[in-house]
Formats: C-alpha cells, sequence, structure tokens
C-alpha cells in the first residue's frame, strides 16, 4: 500500500478509535482486556531485559543474507541487510513486544505459535511473558534465524522451540503435536492468501481464550482483505484494530464486537 494511502487509514483510525482508558467500551471483558493488557500502567522489571534485547541487536552492524518468502519488504532493496537496521524497520517495535510479553503473561502456561522468528526479539518477549509455557517459532530465513540463536542463547530462556522452513512445511507438524494453541503471532507472510491458511490450520487448534495476533493488518489491501475474513468468521467473537497490529479473540458466549483501540507502550 502507498504512503499516502497508509497514512489516510491512519488518521481514520486514529479519529474512530476509543481511548486508551476504555471510555466507550460496553463489554465488560473488552474494558478490562483494554485496561490490564493493550494499556496497562504495570511496569514488569521484565521490561528491561526486553529493551536490552532490542537495544543489543540495534547495535548489532553484522550483515546478513535475508530471503524474502512472503511479500517482500517497503524499505530494502537488497537481500545482504545489516542487522541493526533490521531490527529498526523490519522487526517488532517495543511497544509491541511489550504487549507480546503482557499477552503470554495473561496465561498460566500456554502453548504460543510464531510464524516469523526474525532476528528472536518477539520470540524473547513472548518467553519471557510466559516462563512456563512453550514458544514455537518458525522462521524460513537462516540468515535471521542464526542471529536468533545467538541472541537467545545468551540469555536464560528455556522455553523456546526454533524450527528453520516454511510455514507450509513446518506448521502442520508443530500443530500436530500441540494439544491446543492458546496464542499466535502471525508476522511472517504478508500475503493474503499465505495469511489466511496460516489462520486457518492454527484455528483448528484454538479454544476458550486464544487470542490470534496479526501483524501489519494495514500493510497492503491483500492484508485488510485477509484481515476482514478473519474478523468475520463466526468463531471469532472479538476483534481488535490497533492498526499496525490486529488482536482476535476466541469466547464462547460473548457477543461478536469489533474494536478499534491503541495500545501504550
Amino acid at each position: 500500500m502507498g504512503k499516502i494511502k497508509l497514512l489516510i487509514r491512519y488518521f481514520v483510525y486514529r479519529f474512530r478509535r476509543k481511548c486508551g482508558k476504555g471510555h466507550g467500551i460496553h463489554s465488560p471483558f473488552v474494558f478490562r482486556f483494554n485496561l490490564n493488557i493493550l494499556n496497562s500502567s504495570k511496569k514488569y522489571i521484565e521490561y528491561a531485559d526486553l529493551a536490552g534485547y532490542r537495544q543489543s541487536l540495534m547495535a548489532n552492524r553484522q550483515t546478513v543474507k535475508v530471503c524474502d518468502k512472503g511479500a517482500g519488504s517497503r524499505v530494502f532493496s537488497s537481500e545482504y541487510r545489516r542487522v541493526s537496521d533490521i531490527a529498526r524497520f523490519s522487526g517488532s517495535s517495543m511497544q509491541t513486544g511489550r504487549m507480546l510479553f503482557r499477552l503470554a503473561r495473561s496465561f498460566a502456561s500456554p502453548v504460543i505459535i510464531e510464524l516469523g522468528t526474525s532476528l528472536g526479539f518477539g520470540t524473547f518477549c513472548l518467553a519471557k511473558g510466559a516462563p512456563g509455557g512453550s514458544v514455537y517459532s518458525i522462521e524460513g530465513c537462516g540468515g535471521q534465524l542464526e542471529v536468533a540463536r545467538g541472541e537467545l542463547g545468551r540469555r536464560e530462556v528455556n522455553n523456546i522451540r526454533l524450527i528453520e522452513g516454511s510455514f507450509s512445511g513446518k506448521l502442520p507438524g508443530v500443530l500436530d503435536h500441540a494439544e491446543r494453541v492458546d496464542l499466535a503471532y502471525f508476522d511472517g507472510d504478508h500475503r493474503e492468501e499465505s495469511l489466511l491458511w496460516q489462520y486457518k490450520v492454527c484455528k483448528e487448534k484454538a479454544g476458550q481464550g486464544t487470542i490470534f495476533v496479526i501483524g501489519d493488518i494495514h500493510w497492503s489491501p491483500g492484508m485488510e482483505r485477509a484481515w476482514k475474513t478473519i474478523c468475520e468468521d463466526p468463531v471469532v467473537a472479538c476483534s481488535i484494530d490497533l492498526f499496525y497490529n490486529g488482536l482476535v479473540l476466541f469466547r464462547e458466549g460473548m457477543a461478536k464486537q469489533h474494536y478499534l483501540l491503541r495500545c501504550s507502550g
């Protein structure tokens, strides 16, 4: 999507969204979710570890070969990129990382699927948020995955399984061994048909309380179509547009609703 169109969509989103304090949210569950997860004022001690991981990436001048298996990049034209540039322009932001941490922390011992490890920042956030859970992260680019292995190996996390390969080749096997999926983060292939396939197969292991996080829902017209299709799925009880990310919640007995909310850092 062009920069002008994206900017217009952002201003429309800003105009229509609810404020961080939850005014105008009629669902008690969504009101609590907004205050305790999306806009929590709690300062977790683990935030320092998250910041340290991202700072390490930003200071890394190593060059790696990137093999884009999805929709490609708007920023980079070369397949050789500095780790610091990938972290700055393509990786999960600090705001998203903290949100992923809080989402993972909201479960007791979750099974978490991440599609798109990249440099491992989001992976680390999910793992730190759920030390009693399991994080399965799939990445198709070996160069970025090696950086993630190095960074994660220097930190005290032992609940991550990194898997190299395509989503279509590796995801079915991961799901075969998982009893359920409590939390999934889709951020590795920004193509309409690919996202819808990922959503379909992961949905089969979704249960009461499962949350899916979808990155870059306004990245292209195709991503917006996929996001709309997912929101309209009858099994989705609640969908939340955060502009840069979208959330879908699976909860039985909840009236179907769609929200435009903000997420603070």
